[in-house]
């Protein structure tokens, strides 16, 4: 099959109507392309930060990152028991493990709980570092910033 027959068939599948701009159906190559460079781009500025790499490395870790990080967003309590409980395809053991290697690396805060509400000292808060939270949120303002550059491009 010719590069050329399978956009042709590819394009049509392609849900252009959701981007905030128009597309040439004759630039669908070209933005794939962008779009493949901007994700490299996104991808290797991981790398500047060994926490979010870390944090980031898979997806189970990636998964167990995110409650925290919106726990901590929220201002809730998150604790091994919760996190495990909300990733269900998990085992016990495989998220307590992720948390006690991300706090041992210093990547993640165990806190005191409120006692007003756990009896139980030996439970957890689990926090994201300053360093990953500051990652995090840089690694996103840098993706925000590419995907606006690329909206612009296309919009002209």
């Amino acid at each position: 099959m010719q590069i050329k027959d399978k956009n042709k068939k590819i394009s049509p599948k392609l849900n252009l109507h959701k981007l905030p701009f128009k597309l040439e159906k004759t630039k669908v190559t070209e933005f794939g392309k962008d779009i493949a460079a901007d994700l490299e781009h996104i991808l290797s500025n991981i790398n500047l930060c060994p926490a979010l790499r870390w944090c980031l490395s898979t997806v189970k870790k990636a998964k167990v990152f995110t409650i925290i990080y919106q726990a901590n967003e929220k201002e809730i309590p998150i604790y091994k028991e919760e996190i495990s409980k909300k990733l269900t395809e998990y085992s016990y053991k495989t998220i307590a493990t992720i948390v006690d290697e991300g706090v041992e690396k210093g990547f993640f805060v165990p806190l005191d709980p409120d006692y007003k509400t756990i009896r139980d000292k030996k439970i957890k808060n689990i926090r994201p570092s300053e360093e990953v939270t500051v990652s995090f949120l840089n690694w996103n303002i840098e993706r925000i910033s590419a995907i606006n550059n690329l909206i612009k491009k296309y919009s002209q």
